[in-house]
C-alpha cells in the first residue's frame, strides 16, 4: 500500500511539473510570435509545406503499393 501511495505521488508531481512546462512553453510561444510575427508565419509555411510534401509522397508509395 505504501509503495502505491508513493508511485500515484510521483505521479501526481510529475503531472504537475509537466503542466507547469507546458504553461511556460505555450507562454514563451506567444511571445516569441508576438516578438516576430512574420517570421513566425514563414516558419509555419515551411512546415506546413514539408508536412504536406511528406504526406502527399507517403500517400503515393502506399497507393504505389496496393497496385502491385
Amino acid at each position: 500500500m505504501a509503495k502505491e501511495k508513493r508511485f500515484i505521488e510521483k505521479t501526481r508531481d510529475a503531472f504537475e511539473t509537466a503542466g507547469e512546462r507546458l504553461v511556460e512553453a505555450r507562454d514563451k510561444t506567444r511571445e516569441t510570435i508576438e516578438e516576430h510575427p512574420f517570421t513566425s508565419i514563414i516558419i509555419a509555411a515551411a512546415i506546413g509545406a514539408v508536412v504536406g510534401v511528406a504526406t502527399a509522397e507517403a500517400i503515393r508509395m502506399i497507393r504505389g503499393r496496393n497496385r502491385e
